[in-house]
């Protein structure tokens, strides 16, 4: 059995919590079947123990859906792996029945199980939709729970489990759809600070600056709330911004579009204009600061999308308002 069919049997037997576990033979009888898979998924003691951490209080049914979402992505069919990303990007942000403390806890059984490295490989996919549905699915795996401390390591586990570069390379992406997946997982992993360092390391800032300049209003605000959360307490990032002319480009941006990219652009121009603080941030107020910046984006995207929303049902059978 090849090491990534190893460490995927340890995975399951953790979440299953029994040897007896429907979805745990599941799993053992399709890696058996196909002989496992050639990449490794091995994990330390520590996300060992993290994991341990995780599912001693995860729902039976999330761990079971866990097992079976992870034999599909290593050896389901094509369709079946999109609709597994689905599930999982799904599973990890739904705070519906299960309550946000199970869905934290989803996403630390995912990381600390050693799933990082399976999601990775799916970025690389050839299929756009695939490409897509995993850069979803790192996001929502990055996301942090403010109140608690417990899933603070998720995005730097994900940033050294290899996903900057392919993410990266996705903002280069010919689909918007994918450049636009790329850009929020970026956004979300850039509030851990080894990871920003990271991300403007890879060359994430042009590419953004790029979308800034000729994506859709909807884009250029997702690529402006990347670019804001890179700037923060990183110097190489401001030398990089300032090289590719942002400030200019981000005045010609407070003059045309929506109303709310000309007031976000205007805000970054003017922070950009003044002097780089003299001492550095510390770590945790790095992160306090990014988390804020990205969240009032997030905030800001949601208001235009409601706003698009509110005149396309004005613009449907009434012609106005809110429709029917």
């Amino acid at each position: 059995m090849s090491m990534r069919g190893h460490a995927m049997l340890v995975l399951c037997a953790a979440l299953s919590c029994g040897a007896q576990s429907d979805g745990a033979e599941r799993l053992r009888v399709e890696i058996d079947a196909h002989g496992g898979g050639d990449a490794t998924m091995m994990q330390t003691d520590d996300m060992r123990a993290r994991e341990a951490e995780a599912r001693a209080g995860l729902a039976r049914d999330l761990s079971d859906a866990l097992v079976d979402i992870m034999a599909v992505l290593l050896h389901g069919s094509d369709s079946a792996k999109n609709a597994a990303l689905e599930r999982l990007g799904s599973m990890a942000i739904s705070t519906g029945e299960a309550g946000r403390e199970q869905a934290r806890m989803f996403r630390s059984a995912v990381v600390a199980g050693g799933a990082v490295p399976e999601l990775v490989s799916l970025l690389t996919s050839p299929e756009y939709e695939r490409q897509f549905l995993a850069a979803k699915a790192i996001h929502a795996l990055a996301l942090d729970d403010p109140t608690t401390d417990l899933d603070n390591f998720h995005s730097l586990e994900i940033c050294q489990g290899g996903a900057i570069s392919p993410l990266v390379e996705l903002l280069a992406s010919e689909n918007e759809a994918v450049q636009g997946a790329a850009t929020g997982a970026l956004s979300v992993l850039a509030e851990n600070p080894t990871c920003q360092q990271m991300i403007v390391a890879a060359g994430a800032v042009e590419p953004l600056m790029r979308m800034t300049t000729f994506a859709n209003d909807w884009q250029k605000l997702g690529a402006l709330g990347a670019l804001d959360v890179l700037e923060i307490n990183n110097p190489t990032a401001r030398t990089q911004l300032d090289a590719l002319n942002a400030q200019t480009v981000l005045k010609g941006l407070t003059s045309m579009g929506s109303a709310l990219l000309r007031e976000q652009a205007g805000g970054f121009q003017q922070r950009l204009g003044q002097p780089a603080p003299a001492t550095q941030m510390s770590a945790d107020e790095q992160v306090q600061s990014a988390r804020q910046t990205r969240m009032k984006y997030d905030g800001v995207r949601h208001k235009a999308m409601r706003l698009m929303q509110g005149w396309e049902r004005g613009n449907g059978g009434r012609g106005r308002g809110r429709g029917a």
